[in-house]
């Protein structure tokens, strides 16, 4: 282009074009016009990316502190070692656990963030603004820095949250104890405090159950599958009985005797009583998978590999 063509310019950057053309720059003089020839790109050969569908695993337990974020956590980090993109979201309504027990600094609550952005629309375009980046893998949505909090979470914002998730990731969620659907009539409309553990059961495509193996937390265990029920609909779930340990005195078919008649399994799995394992991670703020080898991180293996689907089985056994 000449100096003499320059008034041509504005209209040709403000010319309108009909859908579907391609816009192309003006020919310059003297050069013709472009060689005709296949588009530039990829072989149509070329092999193309299936990504496998996420989906939205659910860590719940009974009170008393069975171990539901260690599971959740652990399992969140041997799926991203896996290679598979994984999203862990701290949905406590008492008061998330998951950022200290990882060292997470954060000063905006990544779950409250998400609400926020559920309310106005803006979730599905901003879903990476409220994750912290743990490694290539793995992110993690942060929970309630105050358990007076949840009510800023309205009803569906993370039921939302975890369909975005499940879009584009492996969605681990770490829940509360409570399956109560308790009225809150002073707060008008919004919905009582453990709607959250309760909506993300409803949207969950696989639920993890997580109970202590002594004699309390088995009580425990078994009247929280009965309440379960009625949150799932009935649906199998995966038991998970943490800490098992010998000086009990039962065997693993002992506690899946107390436990089996109280719900429809998908799995029975033990972890064992591995304390100086959890020890090391939480005081390093690292997760299983980081701390190295070890007995507990060898049986999140086989829960994960439970918990996979039938392809991803396939691929982690070749």
């Amino acid at each position: 282009m000449t100096d003499d063509d320059l008034g041509t310019l504005p209209a040709a950057v403000l010319a309108e074009e009909s859908p579907g053309t391609a816009v192309r720059p003006p020919t310059p003089p003297g050069l013709g016009p472009p060689p005709s020839g296949p588009p530039i790109g990829p072989p149509a050969e070329a092999p193309v990316e299936v990504p496998v569908p996420g989906r939205v695993v659910v860590v719940w337990g009974p009170a008393g502190a069975p171990g539901r974020t260690t599971v959740a956590t652990a399992l969140a980090a041997e799926s991203a070692r896996r290679r598979r993109r994984t999203v862990l979201v701290d949905a406590d309504p008492y008061g998330g656990a998951v950022a200290q027990q990882l060292g997470i600094l954060d000063e905006v609550s990544g779950l409250l963030a998400a609400a926020r952005l559920a309310s106005s629309g803006q979730l599905e375009e901003r879903f990476a603004s409220v994750q912290r980046g743990i490694d290539a893998h793995l992110s993690v949505v942060t929970g309630l820095p105050r358990g007076d909090r949840w009510v800023e979470v309205r009803a569906g914002a993370l039921e939302h949250l975890l369909e975005v998730g499940r879009d584009r990731a492996e969605v681990v969620v770490d829940t509360g104890f409570s399956l109560e659907d308790e009225g809150v009539p002073e707060l008008g409309t919004r919905p009582g405090r453990n709607q959250m553990t309760l909506g993300a059961l409803e949207v969950a495509d696989e639920v993890v159950v997580v109970g202590s193996a002594d004699p309390v937390g088995l009580s425990r265990l078994a009247r929280g599958l009965v309440e379960l029920r009625d949150a799932t609909g009935g649906r199998p779930v995966h038991v998970v009985v943490n800490r098992m340990r010998a000086t009990l005195g039962w065997s693993e078919r002992d506690v899946a005797g107390m436990v089996s008649g109280f719900a429809r399994l998908a799995g029975l799995h033990f972890l064992p009583d591995d304390q100086a394992t959890v020890d090391r991670a939480l005081v390093t703020g690292r997760t299983l998978v980081e701390v190295g080898d070890s007995p507990l991180s060898r049986a999140v293996g086989r829960l994960a590999d439970a918990l996979a689907p039938a392809g991803a089985q396939a691929a982690n056994s070749r």
